[in-house]
């Protein structure tokens, strides 16, 4: 099985969710830097195209929420905060956000959901 990191995110662009959550369990620490370098380039270009830097918050904060009932199953996984805070360093608008676990998962539920509202997804 391949690890490589740009492999797991054309998997979970593309919907081969079981196959991106298998090629991350067999990551390195260098594959999950990588992978996480991949992720926040995407989802850059994911928010820049639904959003724009010094619109209002209300937009951001609906499609937050709208992205974590869709893909935060527990409910739990993803904080609102951090969600915002990730689409707004995109736009320029904060600083960047650290990668950590929770900033990769936060990130994953983002991008899906800016994919399925653009009808990129199944």
């Amino acid at each position: 099985m391949v690890t490589d990191p740009h492999a797991a995110l054309r998997g979970l662009l593309v919907g081969r969710l079981r196959g991106h959550e298998r090629r991350l369990r067999r990551f390195t620490e260098a594959d999950w830097q990588r992978y996480a370098d991949l992720l926040a380039g995407a989802l850059l270009v994911a928010v820049r195209r639904r959003f724009v830097a010094g619109q209002d918050r209300a937009p951001v904060i609906r499609f937050v929420a709208s992205a974590r009932e869709r893909y935060d199953a527990t409910g739990t996984d993803v904080e609102p905060a951090l969600a915002e805070a990730l689409v707004w360093a995109a736009l320029g608008e904060r600083p960047p956000v650290p990668d950590d676990a929770r900033a990769i998962v936060a990130r994953t539920v983002l991008l899906l959901g800016l994919l399925e509202d653009e009808g990129c997804t199944d």
